[in-house]
């Protein structure tokens, strides 16, 4: 068996997360990332991706659910220094580089807490922002396969947990986000069908029902029709779709494809009494979508399709293919604004 123990006391280690975290704090102090903006990317505007929220940490942490009071903070930012604007208007602002920089916030999956947390903060600064459905899951009991796994870790007596060829420690909150996250990362490798018989499997190991009723009030609940609605005629929430069952598009036959993609759009639709014309690629990345999944929704007239490829959005960047940086849980204030600026991004490229 290999073992996923990692020793956080690696001094070198250490060393080097408190470096990067002085430069962080540092860089967003001295309002560089501003700076750096104005100064050479006027033009690219960002998309910013976050998923669910909640009022205090998970037993287990997972990077998708970003606290209430960072949330607020980090809004706070963008009304003092940034123009929020819709996701569907960023094609036609990509030329105009004057004013604050532009941003757009997108929310992924549908989490009941987009409506309890993040639209009451949003509805008070009026802001415009884009929910992405998995829409299977709108208006059940049910929830994405990730966040059973996750409450299955936080419950569980186990300290080891042998899974997949793998031995994971579960002895401290830390080494099971840890397990938590490379978990996921292992089972999104797999065939859909295949990941969620995989995830049922590890929840009964761990100790866990997995197709148990999410209930109200739980930080996996997803949203329902009539929140979804209300937030539709409000004017300020877009809503686009985000596939039916939320698989990785790239695992799954053609004819799979194009009925998670189309028969998203119609629920979308049906809900809101709009039709629907943004999209989100789940998990995002350029290997989890191709150009056919492109073709199905240019015959669906989509208008804007967001990745989660990192990087501005300009007058180069295909509509359908946009780019967005992601929120987690361990975003602190500093890399938000290095990230909302896309200084990180062009010191990586």
């Amino acid at each position: 068996m290999r073992s996923m123990v990692i020793d956080m006391r690696d001094d070198s280690r250490q060393s080097y997360s408190m470096t990067k975290s002085m430069a962080y704090s540092l860089a967003g102090f001295a309002g560089v990332p501003r700076l750096f903006q104005r100064t050479f990317l006027r033009d690219g505007i960002s998309v910013l991706m976050y998923h669910a929220f909640t009022r205090e940490p998970l037993a287990v942490p997972d990077w998708c659910f970003v606290q209430e009071r960072s949330f607020e903070e980090q809004m706070a930012y963008l009304k003092n220094h940034c123009h929020v604007i819709p996701l569907k208007e960023v094609p036609s602002l990509t030329r105009e580089n004057s004013g604050p920089p532009k941003v757009a916030l997108t929310f992924d999956d549908g989490f009941q807490s987009n409506y309890d947390i993040a639209w009451p903060i949003l509805k008070n600064l009026g802001f415009p922002a884009t929910i992405f459905l998995a829409t299977d899951f709108i208006g059940s009991d049910d929830t994405i396969w990730f966040c059973r796994v996750n409450e299955a870790l936080s419950k569980t007596p186990l300290t080891t947990l042998e899974w997949d060829g793998i031995t994971y420690d579960l002895s401290t909150q830390r080494s099971r986000a840890e397990a938590h996250a490379a978990i996921q990362d292992r089972l999104k490798i797999h065939q859909h069908s295949q990941l969620l018989a995989k995830a049922r499997q590890l929840i009964q190991i761990l100790g866990d029902r997995p197709e148990k009723p999410i209930p109200p009030g739980s930080p996996y609940r997803m949203l329902g029709a009539a929140e979804v609605r209300e937030m539709a005629a409000s004017g300020l929430v877009d809503f686009g779709a985000h596939t039916c069952s939320h698989a990785i598009l790239s695992g799954l036959s053609k004819p799979e494809r194009e009925r998670e993609i189309t028969e998203s759009l119609a629920v979308v639709e049906r809900l809101t009494g709009s039709p629907c014309t943004l999209f989100a690629f789940p998990n995002g990345r350029v290997r989890d979508f191709g150009p056919y999944d492109v073709e199905v929704l240019e015959g669906k007239q989509i208008t804007v399709a967001v990745t989660t490829v990192d990087g501005p959005n300009d007058q180069a960047t295909s509509v359908l293919e946009m780019r967005r940086y992601g929120i987690g849980s361990d975003t602190s204030m500093a890399l938000f604004k290095l990230l909302t600026h896309h200084v990180l991004w062009a010191v990586r490229k």
